[in-house]
């Protein structure tokens, strides 16, 4: 698997394309977004890892940009800033995974394992439910509804994450931030509202499950539009 790191701290990315070379990815590495776009021996990577705060062209840019370009690439943001506006702000450019800066070298390495599984899948079929990132909306078979942030940040986290199940606490950090994780109420209450607007597009049954003492599993394929 070729694997891209774009961060502009030396240091930090020396080590991260060392602690992933390690583990037998392909790596290559850059200092900002335009060095990695004008690279003509990168420009087909299976996934990303961006650092947000980059000179130039932003992290966010960058992420929503090779997410229109190759849909099916991995994109991991790792990011200094830790409140939930920035980790919507991120999953909604596109981003597959959002990690805090210090990230942990074994959390960054199972994080990309996680994510390599995705990635390899083939591609899914014409789907019947999908988001729309620009327009906040949910769309199904018979009809669209609104999302608010929290809303989509957290259906969006489902649809891309390995097998479509996120931990209870990895929802919990969607929805928190900094540091702070969401109380289990405002995680429950949340998937509710989510269920009940998939079920007003069109499914014919709960499609966010609980998955006892550990976390939540979404049943249907749901496509993303940026």
């Amino acid at each position: 698997m070729d694997i891209v790191v774009i961060e502009d701290n030396d240091g930090l990315r020396r080590a991260i394309a060392r602690s992933l070379s390690d583990v037998g990815y392909r790596v290559s590495a850059f200092s900002c977004a335009e060095e990695f776009i004008e690279d003509p021996q990168s420009n087909d990577p299976d996934m990303l890892l961006i650092d947000v705060n980059l000179p130039g062209e932003s992290g966010l840019s960058l992420t929503a940009r090779m997410r229109r370009l190759q849909p099916r690439i991995g994109i991991i943001i790792l990011s200094g800033r830790g409140k939930p506006a920035d980790r919507r702000d991120g999953y909604e450019m596109g981003a597959d995974i959002y990690l805090t800066k210090p990230v942990d070298p074994d959390e960054l390495t199972a994080a990309v394992g996680a994510l390599r599984r995705r990635v390899a899948e083939p591609a899914a079929p014409l789907l019947d439910f999908r988001i729309d990132l620009k327009a906040r909306q949910l769309h199904g078979p018979v009809r669209k509804v609104p999302l608010s942030g929290a809303e989509m940040a957290v259906l969006v986290a489902l649809a891309r994450a390995p097998d479509r199940k996120l931990e209870a606490w990895q929802i919990a950090e969607v929805l928190g931030g900094n540091g702070a994780v969401a109380s289990r109420n405002t995680v429950n209450v949340t998937i509710f509202r989510i269920n009940q607007k998939i079920k007003e597009t069109g499914a014919e049954e709960r499609c966010i499950r609980a998955i006892r003492n550990w976390g939540y599993g979404l049943s249907v394929p749901l496509g993303i539009d940026g």
